[in-house]
């Protein structure tokens, strides 16, 4: 049985395209080489592979993203930087596939469906993309007794940039704070400035989540303006959750306390 050589990841952008590097860098074959992303949920030991722990470089993360820019094209660098972001346990050896098969053919990568890791990479974006574009529309806010502004969810993509860019715009003239429950993750922006981000620590998460008020007064009115304007006669559960995940239902207003149908 061939021998694997495996680059264990941390789970961040410098954290896989340091361990891309590692992997092109190596004396091994593309073939022998593999990328593991820790704590993505793949992680069953291989017999007969050697394993690297893989320590994240700011400058050979940056190399790697010069190179797909110069060398593929733009939108390789945005679908992988996307897919990066996804939860997907295996993104790490998707965009490293993909990245020897781009590296070959150029940007007509990015269209090459007929190709695995290509299409692999397109399925990663295009999940990171619509999870955005839902939650930018089903993502509710409650107003905390200090007027801050507090919206929870837990997303199966890292899609807390493009949120925070998107609320940021709009809510310009608020403090509030997006906080991604699975990552401890938060998004923090402060009125008529800009945002950033900040991951919590247990005890910080631990702490957020007690002083956590639940609902205000705005959030019973939008549920009561969802039951009236409901037309009992037209009700489609199944094209309900076709549009609506069930999974974000929880963190909503209007479906808060409700069992999900």
């Amino acid at each position: 049985m061939e021998k694997k050589y495996i680059y264990r990841c941390e789970d961040s952008v410098e954290g896989i395209l340091t361990g891309i590097y590692e992997a092109w860098a190596s004396v091994h074959s593309h073939e022998e080489n593999c990328i593991e992303v820790r704590g993505a949920g793949w992680e069953m030991p291989l017999l007969f592979a050697e394993y690297t722990e893989v320590v994240p470089d700011a400058e050979k993360s940056e190399k790697v993203q010069r190179s797909i820019r110069l060398r593929i094209s733009e939108e390789a660098y945005e679908m992988v930087m996307k897919a990066i972001l996804s939860g997907d346990p295996e993104k790490g050896e998707v965009i490293y596939r993909f990245l020897i098969y781009a590296y070959r053919e150029g940007a007509r990568a990015c269209r090459s469906y007929g190709n695995p890791w290509a299409m692999r990479l397109f399925e990663l974006v295009r999940n990171y993309d619509n999870e955005s574009h839902h939650l930018k529309g089903f993502l509710r806010f409650d107003e905390q007794e200090n007027g801050l502004l507090l919206a929870r969810y837990a997303p199966k993509n890292n899609v807390m940039g493009d949120l925070m860019a998107h609320f940021s715009d709009r809510l310009n003239g608020e403090d509030f704070i997006v906080l991604d429950e699975k990552r401890r993750l938060a998004g923090i922006h402060k009125r008529n400035t800009i945002w950033f981000l900040y991951r919590l620590s247990e005890e910080e998460y631990r702490s957020f989540s007690e002083g956590y008020k639940g609902e205000d007064s705005y959030g019973a009115l939008w549920k009561i303006f969802h039951q009236k304007i409901a037309i009992a006669e037209r009700e489609n559960l199944r094209l309900q959750r076709n549009n609506l995940p069930l999974r974000f239902r929880p963190y909503m207003t209007e479906f808060r306390n409700e069992t999900p149908a």
